[in-house]
């Protein structure tokens, strides 16, 4: 899912990598691996050698670092994902449509208006700001446009429209109206579907697992 490669360049990032600094195969195991087919060859491939770039030696302040060689990085992924519930009042094509939505919740709930000044484009349904894009875990990690799904970003309960793309479970392609969203279960977040129900008979809670890792 394109929404994954900015949280991926960001996972790298955090693990001080450099992919030029990895340990040279030794002739042995160039004639071993030459020796296996594309048949041969795991499912798994892609996220195998990616697990083996993480766990090479990286040269930190000019000395050669084993830091990271015996990190189990699907563990760390599972323990950095966090279900998280949204409430929302609204899923169509039309970024307009959602805005004026949008407006009038935070108008009748009386909830913050907070759109994390998101705008619409053509790559990534919403994108942030090119600023906060290319600041994220201290900058030159990822590119504009960029989108992240919302999470610890403000107060439980606020009013914004977010991208369905960026959120595992959803339906592609459509803008959504959230009007609150926290941990699984979280009690400000049923509180709101109450509140929001009072308006709009439809509105729903949707639960899926979001990535808690370094500049989300």
């Amino acid at each position: 899912m394109k929404y994954l490669i900015p949280l991926i360049l960001l996972f790298a990032a955090c693990t001080n990598f450099d992919e030029n600094e990895m340990t040279p195969m030794s002739e042995d195991e160039i004639n071993s691996s030459e020796a296996l087919s594309v048949e041969e060859e795991s499912p798994n491939k892609e996220n195998d050698d990616s697990s083996n770039e993480m766990k090479a030696e990286t040269k930190v302040e000019g000395k050669v670092s084993s830091e990271y060689e015996n990190t189990d990085w699907q563990s760390y992924e599972s323990s950095m994902t966090k279900d998280y519930s949204y409430v929302i009042v609204m899923s169509t094509k039309s970024y307009d449509d959602a805005l004026k939505r949008a407006e009038e919740a935070s108008k009748e709930l009386e909830y913050t208006l907070n759109l994390r000044d998101l705008h619409p484009n053509t790559e990534t349904g919403l994108a942030l700001p090119v600023e906060t894009c290319e600041s994220i875990c201290g900058g030159g990690v990822v590119e504009y446009p960029c989108y992240l799904p919302r999470i610890d970003w403000t107060d439980t309960k606020y009013v914004s429209v977010e991208y369905s793309d960026g959120y595992e479970g959803f339906t592609k392609g459509y803008y959504i109206v959230i009007v609150a969203s926290g941990a699984k279960n979280h009690p400000e977040v049923k509180e709101a579907l109450n509140e929001a129900k009072s308006l709009y008979s439809d509105a729903y809670i949707k639960t899926c697992g979001v990535f808690m890792g370094c500049g989300c």
